[in-house]
């Protein structure tokens, strides 16, 4: 499996964030494989196969990393990402809305920053 257009967009993200330290400023998916995606009805789990495409930080590091909200589809579902660093690899994106149904289908995203204690622009319905 490779990795969706929604997950690449989170992690090109993260690799953006001026507060961390990247090895790798970008990632070639063409050589990232998904070794699981579990859909758990409000989002989403994907784990990654460990490889030196998807190392991006130094040995050692870890850090959960949650950043980023997307507004999805015309309906503008909030919802929000958490990208699991472990010894400098990306091993899981875990993507969650904030009650309502995950979409079977992704076919717009709407990026932005997500900051603590900010309100969503379309509440949960």
């Amino acid at each position: 499996m490779k990795a969706t257009e929604l997950e690449k967009a989170v992690l090109g993200n993260m690799l953006a964030d001026p507060q961390l330290k990247a090895a790798k400023s970008a990632v070639n998916f063409d050589a990232v494989n998904v070794t699981d995606r579990e859909l758990t009805g409000v989002g989403f789990l994907t784990e990654f196969e460990r490889s030196k495409e998807i190392k991006l930080f130094d040995d050692g590091f870890s850090l959960r990393w949650g950043k980023l909200g997307a507004r999805l589809n015309a309906s503008k579902l909030e919802t929000g990402y958490l990208v699991y660093v472990d010894d400098g690899y990306v091993t899981t994106i875990e993507g969650y809305t904030y009650g309502d149904e995950w979409p079977d289908q992704v076919e717009n995203i709407e990026l932005y920053e997500l900051k603590p204690g900010m309100e969503l622009a379309t509440p949960p319905s």
